[in-house]
């Protein structure tokens, strides 16, 4: 409900969420993750015809968590309103570019015993297509605010680990898909045979559509909101939480000038 009339303001006294909303969240984003890793090496094997091994499975899981626990960090440190430069060496760690090195350079040491440079070039150009896994960092800093004294949050929701718009999480499925092909593309490019590129686009698939229908899904809870505003003073709840503030052109959206 939406109400826009003359009367004495509402309360600024705001309604706290507190962070364990947040790490609630971030666990739930964790554990897809780490079920999403697995389920593309999985997907993967079946693909290629080879033997499924416990070893890929950890490797799959261990990819899919060191990818969702970054975000979660940065996410979680964004909520101190940190300095810009220190946030833009964040978005760059927390980037499609960043991750992908990052986990490239984590898998390629525990199979090769080294990561090699070709890989890393892989890594990074597959990275291009997989900047859509990154669209909630970005909508995440733009509506949060800092940690209050009392250690509690005022958010409407907790950031990136609140969902996004469906149609966007499936376009980052089909992104997904594409940056497992490029990955295996570049890689054979640069004299490492991963595997084949239907292969790696298929793996990509299946981790795009698991953690894109649970970003969904939160993210859809999330729109489930309601709004009440009087004087310009808004109060927007869903059920992550509350938040407060004031709209400056509250009388001409209400039509009264």
């Amino acid at each position: 409900m939406v109400t826009d009339y003359p009367s004495p303001a509402i309360s600024s006294k705001k309604t706290p969420v507190t962070v364990w909303v947040f790490f609630a969240l971030a666990a739930l984003d964790i554990a897809v993750n780490a079920a999403a890793g697995p389920a593309a090496v999985a997907t993967a094997v079946h693909v290629s015809g080879d033997k499924l091994t416990a070893r890929s499975l950890q490797l799959g899981a261990l990819a899919g968590v060191t990818k969702a626990g970054v975000l979660a960090f940065v996410e979680f440190v964004s909520y101190t309103g940190i300095p810009a430069p220190a946030w833009l060496v964040l978005i760059l760690f927390a980037s499609s570019f960043g991750i992908c090195v990052l986990v490239t350079a984590e898998i390629s040491n525990l199979v090769l015993g080294e990561t090699p440079s070709a890989l890393l070039i892989a890594a990074i150009v597959a990275a291009i297509p997989l900047g859509g896994e990154c669209i909630g960092i970005y909508q995440f800093h733009r509506r949060s605010t800092r940690i209050t004294t009392d250690q509690s949050l005022h958010v409407l929701a907790a950031g990136g680990l609140s969902g996004g718009n469906g149609g966007v999480q499936i376009f980052v499925m089909g992104l997904d898909a594409l940056g497992g092909y490029v990955f295996a593309r570049m890689a054979h490019n640069e004299g490492y045979d991963i595997c084949a590129y239907n292969v790696a686009a298929a793996a990509g698939a299946v981790y795009g559509a698991i953690t894109g229908i649970f970003h969904t899904g939160i993210g859809c809870m999330a729109g489930a909101q309601s709004t009440i505003s009087v004087n310009g003073h808004y109060e927007t709840t869903n059920i992550f939480g509350t938040r407060k503030g004031y709209d400056e052109n509250w009388r001409t959206n209400a039509g009264l000038i």
